[in-house]
């Protein structure tokens, strides 16, 4: 049974949204830029640089996807490996989705279950329709970086969209959370976002870790304090780890959380391809995605 967005969307990323839509000239630069064809340019770049994954592409990791997607009600993305030593997932597209992990990603995540915590996390976005306004902000940013002086103009709706996108993550991660069942693999992939590889910080006191987290956050009760950090993360659209720990872990102890993670997955698990991970029919012999023998 799959889940509505609404019952967990963060009330900050719906708030930021209507105050996005409300920006002046929010709704023309988003009408100029879709009627460019920019996911048509996404779709032919994607695919002349990076390579697409498949259940005969990488299936070991492609086959992490799908059941996250069935799980989630969501139509699949199409899925990426892109070549680059930065961690980063991303998600982006309108009418059709492109999510992409980045070669340093998989260096850096410890196990299947952190890997999947981030494809979850990029499900999010999609199951909240986050993905259209996430390829904005980073086509504006791309444009005002390009056009110099020009593209300063376009810095309101740069702000807007990057104070939307920080809120959005929040509900990525419950969405993230939702689907695990368990905040391990969540805290694990922002640890290794914040002090690098498993093999580095596989061996981190996770509990003192927090307990960091914590402290950040009881430090925003210093007005000066949150003036300082709210400069600091002005032009980013990822909200500061410590940010999102406390966040998740406290969403962790809400009943809306424990509500939401047994409905879905309250029904019996489905017969799963060995090959693709998509459901399969009952009483078939045979994968009708990948054709894989049951």
């Amino acid at each position: 049974m799959s889940i509505n967005y609404r019952e967990f969307i963060h009330p900050e990323d719906e708030a930021a949204r209507q105050q996005l839509e409300a920006v002046p000239g929010f709704q023309t630069v988003t009408k100029y830029f879709m009627e460019l064809g920019i996911e048509k340019f996404y779709h032919g770049l994607f695919m002349a640089e990076k390579i697409r994954l498949s259940p005969t592409q990488l299936p070991e990791l492609y086959g992490l996807l799908p059941p996250i997607c069935g799980k989630f009600g969501i139509t699949e993305p199409e899925f990426y490996l892109e070549m680059s030593p930065e961690p980063n997932a991303y998600t982006m597209g309108d009418k059709q989705a492109f999510l992409v992990v980045t070669s340093g990603l998989l260096a850096h995540v410890g196990n299947n279950d952190e890997l999947t915590a981030v494809l979850a996390h990029e499900c999010g976005h999609i199951l909240c329709r986050h993905v259209f306004y996430r390829t904005m902000a980073s086509l504006i940013v791309y444009a005002a970086d390009s056009l110099g002086m020009i593209g300063n103009l376009a810095m309101p709706v740069e702000l807007a969209l990057n104070y939307w996108s920080r809120r959005s993550e929040l509900s990525a991660d419950r969405a993230e959370l939702v689907y695990l069942g368990n905040s391990e693999p969540v805290v694990n992939v922002l640890v290794r976002l914040s002090g690098g590889p498993a093999g580095i910080t596989g061996k981190l006191n996770i509990e003192e870790y927090t307990a960091q987290a914590r402290y950040y956050q009881d430090m925003q009760n210093s007005k000066w304090h949150k003036i300082l950090q709210s400069a600091a993360i002005m032009n980013r659209q990822h909200p500061f780890a410590a940010v999102r720990i406390n966040e998740i872990l406290k969403w962790e102890k809400s009943a809306q959380y424990r509500r939401l993670h047994g409905i879905l997955h309250s029904s019996a698990a489905g017969r799963q391809c060995p090959g693709c991970g998509k459901e399969a029919d009952e009483n078939a012999k045979f994968c009708r995605f990948c054709g894989q023998k049951l």
